[in-house]
């Protein structure tokens, strides 16, 4: 319950102001990442303090150094967006290699266009993380998770690309 309302919260901040407030975007995708990550190796309350330690430390580091930050944000979220996505369509497979795929896109996204590929790694993790959060609470077959996600994604997207003059 506790991961959902989290993922859930999280998700929307990314969603709608990922790139608009990239500081925090990319300190929610270093405490999902690691919340993700420490969580199947250690107890839930360790996880959640080593999830916060690397999220904090994200954060410092998207202040100092935005563009190198930036292309770890787009592995980060790819990583993190990739399992939560082939989890909605009922893929089975281990979660590091989803992960490591899901880093080599966000990356490639960020590489190749910058600003819109941070609006679109921003979205993708954002939309995932709020899927994957209304599925703690709601049985989400793949059809209705996908239209969610999809709807999610989109209204990301536009909400962004919208605001992004104003960054």
């Amino acid at each position: 319950m506790l991961d959902g309302m989290i993922a859930l919260i999280a998700g929307l901040v990314l969603l709608f102001f990922g790139k608009r407030m990239f500081w925090l975007a990319a300190a929610l995708v270093a405490f999902l990442f690691g919340w993700q990550l420490f969580g199947s190796l250690l107890g839930p309350g360790l996880s959640l303090l080593l999830a916060l330690v690397l999220g904090a430390i994200f954060a410092w580091v998207a202040i100092k150094f935005i563009r190198i930050a930036v292309y770890f944000v787009g592995v980060l979220a790819g990583a993190i967006a990739l399992p939560y996505l082939m989890g909605i369509f009922g893929v089975e497979m281990s979660w590091l290699i989803l992960a490591l795929i899901g880093g080599a896109i966000g990356l490639i996204l960020v590489a190749v266009a910058f600003d819109w590929g941070l609006i679109l790694i921003t979205a993708w993790a954002g939309a995932s993380a709020v899927t994957f959060g209304l599925k703690q609470w709601m049985t989400l077959d793949g059809t209705l998770g996908t239209v969610i996600f999809l709807v999610l994604m989109v209204a990301g997207i536009f909400w962004q690309s919208a605001n992004r003059r104003k960054t």
